[in-house]
């Protein structure tokens, strides 16, 4: 799969539309919980999120349906 890089807006509409919840703000960077509460990523509040930081949030939280982020 290739990922991309996305809005952070983008990003976020679609962490709130499957239910994660914001934890945390230190800096620009925000903590995040998925719905079934046991996976947490890191994603930064700047305009773009690179595609590295979105691999990794869709690696970190399994748990929601394949294709959620992209």
């Amino acid at each position: 799969m290739v990922v991309r890089s996305m809005r952070y807006r983008d990003v976020m509409r679609a962490l709130l539309d499957h239910d994660c919840m914001h934890k945390s703000t230190k800096g620009s960077h925000e903590k995040w919980l998925c719905p079934c509460g046991s996976h947490i990523a890191i994603v930064p509040n700047h305009k773009v999120v690179s595609p590295g930081v979105v691999g990794d949030v869709i690696k970190k939280f399994a748990c929601l349906p394949r294709g959620w982020l992209q």
